[in-house]
């Protein structure tokens, strides 16, 4: 099924098992009706107090999105947002929109609300205990007094008493603000008998109800057999300890189904689904254990589900590190580098199956003002920077913001995809989306924050390197200098030329402009440039050099005898390394080189020259990176190959087609290896084996020009006469062996 439309969930952070099902049952059911799901999250769930600090500032920013973003519906998770103020800012930004919106778990009056039933969990839990274990003293430690949720759970553990016909008073009843510091304190009045001990105490929350058996355990009162123990809600820490917990699960993906239930049918969706009920989990913290009555149940599958994929990736980062992406987003000098160092990265989060970094058409700042750069909110356009995904991505493509990603405008099934800010010291650079095949496979916890920091400090990084560049060349153009490299700029080169040939009016010269292909993974002492321009001034006194820009070196001599590129590279690669000896690495198939002659006639258009030269070299450099190195054992393997068999029927197009190339990108690669064409080594080849059977062998021509894959012995004379300026007779007389 064909997506049709895009669901928007806001979320303050996916930290746990119990968030991802709340995801997992809107995408479900979305998917069936042709939706993306697309999860809008701050990652951090901050206090109000937090708010206002800056890098708070970056994170929520993505809520932004709101108000960009082309979305069919929302769907709020206001209740477990920390901060009433991000709330009331998130429903303002809802408000805006004349878009459909269902708010879970939380009073407002512009949308509707769902919420599940709170009273049946910890009912359940307390019927357990008393019905199946036998327990008649019973404590009960809720959540936040006030907080209407949390009143309704205990008001099922009072409807459980009721039922049973067991006492119970106020002071039983305990509020613990769904933390740990309210049960540490209970466990240790019950271990040091300022609270009489119970048969089982009821949690209103599974990290409650952990800490209690932990100071329990502490204080020598075991669970269950001591104090049996409940909790509630079912996330991954009820099974991580050392007594698994009995607790109560479903209550986030009751509220997710009841959410995008109301959603779909306002959005006139008619829905037919299942209603999702609560489920008790049996561990082994109720004394169910030990009577072998602990059960499968698919709640308790979800959890170890989620538990196996937080095991998963912790395994997988062993052989990865933070550090490495920090490292190699600083090391980056433009934005091609970023989204390469993006790409290449993007195995740290090993259950993305998609990323997507989108950066605000005005990412960078304005190099006259440096302190003006957007400090909030998102741009109506913004610049896919990098598409990471199986099947290719797009790179440098602008987009609509209300597009969301410009992936999403083309036909596709259905998708869920999380959207978290990108941001650096203050400044809003975009935003980052992953997509994922499940919602339990979503894990955005502090290795993901740091992951995206990364990023934001490496588009940082070119930035910086970009103004100084700027500032640089501000510099320049008040002068014939360059500053760093100590030799002519542009303009400088310019002037130089035009006075030497307007001294000598017969002068020519040969201009070259060259550069180097940095490797992505080599780090090098010595800056690649620097080290050629330096061994160029010791090893060539004539030369004069100069920085164009952009790493791009020009040099002008004297004309001489035409010399090819390929053995320019060469005379500067040995000159590097006879300059440091050996102690610097520059390789010859990596140095882009251009020639020219110019004359004097030139004198008012060497700018012009020079300017046609640079963009030149620039697409030889791109052509070279994304296809040169990459093909270079094949072709290398492949030359080999025609120089040991000549006699092969040797077919251009043949070859294209077996390494997946057009003509002119497989002639083009060959000639920046090789220095020649295919063709011209093929016949090179044919004729090198010609002349050693006309030397060694008796052979008639007929079968040298068979053993020499030529099909036509006519063709194959003319060639080799036109070649040689011999015909193969007359060349076999002259190293004294007669034919047949």
């Amino acid at each position: 099924m064909e997506s049709i439309g895009r669901i928007a969930v806001i979320m303050p952070h996916i930290s746990s098992n119990t968030e991802t099902s709340f995801i997992d049952v809107i995408h479900r059911t979305t998917a069936a009706y042709g939706y993306d799901t697309i999860v809008i999250s701050g990652v951090i769930n901050y206090v109000d107090q937090q708010l206002d600090e800056v890098y708070s500032k970056g994170q929520t920013n993505i809520y932004d999105l709101i108000l960009h973003g082309s979305f069919d519906g929302f769907i709020f998770e206001a209740n477990i947002f920390c901060s009433e103020r991000q709330r009331r800012a998130i429903l303002d930004l809802l408000h805006r929109r004349d878009v459909p919106c269902v708010v879970v778990n939380y009073d407002q009056p512009y949308f509707p609300v769902v919420s599940a039933d709170e009273t049946i969990l910890l009912y359940l839990a307390a019927k357990h205990l008393i019905s199946e274990h036998g327990c008649r003293k019973l404590y009960c430690i809720g959540g936040t007094k006030g907080h209407a949720p949390s009143e309704e759970r205990i008001n099922g553990f009072r409807r459980a008493m009721d039922e049973a016909g067991l006492p119970y008073d106020e002071s039983c009843i305990l509020y613990g603000n769904y933390w740990r510091d309210v049960p540490r304190r209970a466990a240790l009045d019950i271990a040091e008998g300022r609270l009489e001990k119970p048969d089982g105490i009821v949690c209103g929350s599974d990290i409650m109800a952990v800490e209690l058996c932990r100071t329990l355990a502490d204080n020598g009162i075991k669970v269950p057999e001591d104090i049996k123990v409940t909790g509630c809600d079912g996330s991954i820490i009820s099974q991580t300890e050392r007594v698994t917990l009995t607790t109560v699960a479903g209550q986030e993906r009751i509220n997710g189904f009841l959410a995008v239930s109301l959603l779909l049918k306002i959005m006139g969706r008619g829905i037919s689904g299942k209603a999702v009920s609560p489920e008790l989990i049996i561990g082994e913290s109720c004394g169910c254990g030990d009577k072998g009555a602990i059960r499968r149940s698919s709640s308790l599958s979800d959890t170890r589900e989620y538990a196996g994929t937080i095991l998963s990736i912790l395994e997988q980062r062993r052989t990865s590190s933070q550090g490495e992406i920090i490292r190699r987003m600083s090391e980056c000098k433009d934005l091609y580098d970023v989204t390469g160092t993006f790409l290449g990265c993007c195995y740290m989060i090993p259950t993305g199956i998609r990323a997507e970094l989108c950066l605000c058409e005005d990412w960078q700042r304005d190099m006259t003002d440096p302190s003006v750069y957007r400090r909030g909110g998102l741009p109506d356009k913004m610049l896919l920077a990098i598409e990471a995904c199986y099947e290719g991505g797009k790179q440098m493509k602008e987009f609509m913001t209300k597009d969301i990603f410009p992936s999403l405008t083309k036909p596709h099934s259905p998708r869920l995809t999380v959207i978290s800010s990108l941001h650096y010291k203050g400044q809003i650079l975009g935003y980052i989306g992953f997509t994922y095949r499940k919602a339990v496979h979503i894990v955005l916890d502090e290795f993901y924050m740091s992951w995206c920091d990364a990023v934001g400090s490496g588009l940082n990084t070119v930035w910086n390197k970009m103004y100084k560049d700027y500032v640089n060349k501000r510099i320049e153009s008040l002068s014939e200098f360059a500053p760093v490299l100590g030799i002519y700029n542009k303009r400088g080169l310019i002037s130089k030329l035009m006075g030497m040939m307007s001294e000598n009016s017969s002068a020519a010269l040969t201009l070259t402009l060259l550069s180097y292909i940095k490797e992505d993974k080599v780090r090098y002492s010595v800056p690649p440039i620097n080290s050629i321009v330096n061994a160029i001034r010791l090893s060539d006194g004539k030369a004069v050099l100069a920085s164009i820009g952009d790493d791009i070196i020009a040099i002008a001599r004297p004309a001489e005898d035409s010399t090819s590129e390929q053995s320019i590279a060469a005379g500067i690669a040995q000159n590097v390394a006879d300059s440091y000896k050996g102690a610097v690495d520059i390789r010859q198939e990596r140095i882009a080189v251009l020639s020219c002659s110019v004359s004097p006639s030139d004198i008012f258009g060497i700018d012009e020259i020079i300017c046609a030269m640079e963009d030149k070299l620039k697409g030889k450099m791109i052509s070279m990176s994304s296809g040169t190195f990459s093909y270079k054992d094949q072709f290398i393997a492949m030359r080999d190959n025609i120089f040991r068999h000549p006699e092969r029927e040797w077919n251009i197009e043949a070859l294209t087609r077996s390494m997946g190339l057009s003509k002119s990108h497989f002639h083009r690669i060959y000639k920046e290896l090789f220095g020649t064409s295919c063709k011209e080594d093929i016949i090179s080849s044919r004729l090198e084996k010609v002349k050693w059977l006309l030397d060694n062998t008796s052979l008639t021509l007929a079968r040298i020009a068979e053993e020499s894959g030529y099909s036509n012995t006519s063709h194959f004379i003319r060639q080799f006469s036109s070649r040689t300026g011999l015909t193969p007779s007359a060349y076999r007389r002259k190293k004294g062996q007669k034919g047949k």
